[in-house]
């Protein structure tokens, strides 16, 4: 069986965290996981944009910009729910 705990902390300068787990979590074997949130700066390899950069041409075709755009006006609604 596994147990899931977790606590938010604050990251200082130096990246060093120092953990102190409940007493109710038994010693032995464990697994760490650090969660953070990351901003998308649009510019990042793998993105829809490089992706849309290799495909050919197409000039009755919508642009990159439009595409993007339409993708960004999609994601910005959901923070609105």
């Amino acid at each position: 069986m596994q147990a899931y705990y977790e606590t938010e902390v604050i990251l200082p300068v130096n990246h060093h965290l120092n953990l102190q787990l409940p007493d109710e979590i038994p010693a032995g074997r464990v697994r760490i996981a650090v969660i953070y949130e990351k901003e998308n700066n649009g510019t990042e390899q793998g993105n829809l944009s490089q992706f849309l950069s290799t495909l050919p041409l197409n000039e009755q075709g919508r642009s990159d910009a439009d595409i993007l755009q339409q993708i960004k006006e999609e994601r910005d609604s959901w923070d609105e729910t």
